[in-house]
């Protein structure tokens, strides 16, 4: 069972779209994690997690903020979730011989939600999947239900089992941004297999909303003053994140550039099969 829903938040406390958007079942699961200034401000009806006093205003707070969440987690299945995620069903006739709704995906509803939970709850309990993710809405369909050993983001689920005998081994807060990247990267070198869903999509409605953009903390507090690239993941601090993950995965990241764009080419599964077997009996 999926025990709780980690939802770090800052600067929202009246725009909580992930937890709006959960069903009651699952609503009663969160635990938003939270500046401790800011507790006196939220009103919603869940648990809440004060990150301690240190970490508020550190350069990787963010990054921090989710070791966080990983250590105070511990050995429970449990999922981490940005907090502006709306959730989107695909139709099945990619991956199978049946179409189960008219467009080719729609909004999730509570019912498709909870069987979601329960599905990637099945997957966790397989012997080598430790983390679980959704598909981001913009990438084509694939004709596999899911994908193994790829980047998740956004939405997590996680196996605590696994990911607390690693913890405190791995690097996940070096940098400010990508470092969900580095997270995946840290978990397959260790033998932490992952799992993408090709009918669990999810949208961070914070990129395309604009009252949410000015809000968006990771990426607005490094442009004080600045408009933001309209490309970040082309920007210079992303760019610069990348090469510190290349710097520690060198086999397993290619960094070039291509008709004007800098490029990135993560070995995910390379970087799984060459490093999973010598953690095999230490995990499992």
């Amino acid at each position: 069972m999926i025990e709780r829903i980690y939802i770090p938040t800052v600067r929202r406390t009246d725009k909580q779209i992930t937890y709006e958007n959960l069903p009651d079942e699952l609503k009663r699961k969160v635990v938003m994690v939270i500046e401790p200034d800011e507790r006196h401000l939220y009103n919603y009806d869940c648990e809440y997690l004060e990150i301690p006093e240190k970490l508020v205003g550190t350069w990787t707070q963010l990054a921090e903020t989710r070791l966080f969440i990983h250590k105070h987690a511990g050995k429970i299945k449990y999922c981490v979730s940005d907090d502006d995620v709306i959730i989107n069903r695909r139709n099945s006739k990619y991956w199978s011989n049946t179409s189960n709704m008219e467009k080719s995906r729609r909004y999730a509803t509570d019912e498709d939600i909870l069987e979601m939970f329960s599905k990637i709850d099945a997957w966790l309990d397989e012997s080598d999947i430790g983390i679980v993710g959704l598909t981001n809405t913009g990438t084509p369909p694939s004709y596999e239900e899911y994908l193994d050993t790829v980047g998740v983001f956004c939405m997590i689920f996680i196996d605590g089992t696994m990911l607390s005998k690693i913890i405190d081994d791995i690097d996940i807060t070096s940098i400010r941004v990508a470092e969900d990247v580095l997270f995946s990267f840290e978990c397959l070198s260790r033998g932490i297999n992952t799992r993408r869903s090709n009918e669990w999509l999810y949208t961070n409605r914070s990129i395309y909303q604009k009252d949410l953009q000015d809000s968006r903390e990771v990426w607005a507090n490094m442009y004080k003053n600045k408009e933001i690239p309209p490309d970040f993941y082309q920007s210079t601090a992303h760019i610069d994140a990348m090469r510190v993950i290349q710097s520690k995965f060198p086999q397993y990241l290619d960094i070039f550039e291509k008709n004007g764009k800098v490029n990135f080419r993560k070995k995910w599964k390379k970087v799984y099969r060459s490093n999973s077997n010598k953690y095999q009996k230490q995990l499992f």
